[in-house]
C-alpha cells in the first residue's frame, strides 16, 4: 500500500512562490493605474480652472483690447500648465515601463532558476 504524505504547509508555500510574481505584477498595475488616475484628475482641474478663469475674464466688462490680452495670458498659463502634465505623464509612463521590465526580468530570473534545479 503506497504511503501518502501530504504536507499543507509546503504546498501553500508553494502555491505562494508560484504565484507571487502574479501577484506583485498586479500590485504594481494598481499603482501605476492609480498615479495615472491622480494625473488624470490633476489635468482634468486644469481644465476646470481655466474655464471658470475665462468666464471671469468674460463677465468683467472692458474694452475688446483687455479681454483679447487677458485671453492670451490665460491661453499662455494653461498651454504652460498641459505641457508640465504631459512631462508627468511621459515620467509615469517611463517609471512604469521601468517597474514592469524589472518585474519580468526578476521573473525570468526565477523560472530559470527553478529550472537548473529542476534539471
Amino acid at each position: 500500500m503506497p504511503d501518502f504524505n501530504f504536507d499543507p504547509s509546503a504546498t501553500l508555500e508553494t502555491f505562494r512562490s508560484v504565484f507571487a510574481p502574479t501577484l506583485r505584477a498586479q500590485q504594481e498595475a494598481l499603482k501605476t493605474l492609480e498615479r495615472f488616475g491622480h494625473h488624470q484628475f490633476a489635468v482634468a482641474t486644469d481644465y476646470l480652472e481655466w474655464g471658470v478663469a475665462q468666464a471671469k475674464v468674460n463677465l468683467n466688462l472692458g474694452t475688446p483690447a483687455e479681454l483679447t490680452a487677458s485671453h492670451t495670458a490665460l491661453a499662455t498659463q494653461f498651454g504652460e500648465k498641459l505641457q508640465g502634465r504631459f512631462r508627468e505623464l511621459v515620467n509615469l509612463a517611463t517609471e512604469a515601463r521601468a517597474t514592469f521590465t524589472e518585474l519580468v526580468s526578476e521573473t525570468t530570473a526565477k523560472i530559470a532558476e527553478t529550472i537548473k534545479k529542476s534539471s
